[in-house]
């Protein structure tokens, strides 16, 4: 019995945030048609390095991507 609850005790137990992946852009966007490839790329880089930042906060934070659901990302980190 002692040897159960040593092993029960040892279980890893996780927290669980979900946040859209909307919310890992920083700043709000120009929602206007990009009329040029290089207005169409300025945004994806803008969105990429902003995702990024995002990323990588919550990974300092200790919270680690474990799924992308649609436009939902699902995180864990210890619950020590």
């Amino acid at each position: 019995m002692k040897e159960l609850k040593l092993k029960l005790n040892k279980i890893q137990k996780w927290k669980y945030k979900v946040v859209t992946t909307d919310s890992l852009v920083q700043e709000p966007q120009n929602h206007d048609i990009a009329v040029s490839q290089e207005a169409s790329n300025e945004r994806k880089e803008f969105s990429k390095s902003s995702i990024e930042k995002s990323l990588n906060i919550l990974g300092h934070d200790g919270w680690e991507l474990i799924s992308v659901l649609g436009e939902f990302c699902i995180f864990k980190k210890s619950n020590i």
